[in-house]
């Protein structure tokens, strides 16, 4: 009788032990899915941005296209801290990264925005504007699928099976747009 009782909740244990990695595994993908979404967001934008800075440079003097070349090397950093970013989706560190090289695009956005002659004022606002309307849309889902997931992590008993695991928290991307 007592290795029935023993062997019911041996399996009861196992089997809840396989659905809680299958529920954080699940949330964890949702979480990887929904950054990609952010990433096409970003990408996106900075490609346009780019495509424009390259058609200002050609149609700019020297002096100013060395004030856009300064743009597009906050650029380049960023993409390729996105790039760091898609091959570590959650590691705290690389995303980070990003947030410090999206300041340094908006940084750099309103720096010429008080200093470039008003040719290229238009293409930066509107930059800018895209900037605030479709990367904070594209972050919510993002966020929501992050507290699903590390609500998960933090549930007992399930918090010891990830941290066995080694799971660990996603970040959430505050990008402090009102600033820009």
């Amino acid at each position: 009788m007592t290795a029935l009782i023993v062997g019911l909740l041996l399996a009861i244990t196992v089997f809840w032990a396989v659905g809680a990695h299958n529920r954080l595994v699940r949330l964890r993908a949702e979480v990887v899915r929904q950054w990609s979404s952010v990433d096409a967001v970003w990408l996106r934008l900075l490609v346009r941005m780019q495509g424009g800075i390259a058609a200002r440079q050609s149609q700019t003097e020297p002096a100013g296209a060395d004030d856009l070349q300064a743009l597009q090397s906050a650029c380049d950093e960023l993409l390729e801290a996105l790039s760091q970013a898609r091959l570590q989706v959650l590691d705290v560190d690389s995303q980070k990264q990003v947030l410090v090289q999206h300041q340094k695009v908006l940084a750099e956005i309103r720096l010429m925005l008080q200093t470039e002659n008003e040719a290229v004022k238009p293409d930066l606002d509107i930059a800018l504007s895209r900037m605030r309307q479709t990367l904070p849309a594209a972050l919510i889902p993002y966020h929501v699928a992050v507290a699903a997931y590390n609500e998960a992590l933090a549930m007992r008993p399930a918090s010891w099976l990830a941290k066995h695991l080694k799971f660990q928290p996603a970040m959430r991307m505050d990008l402090s747009m009102g600033a820009a």
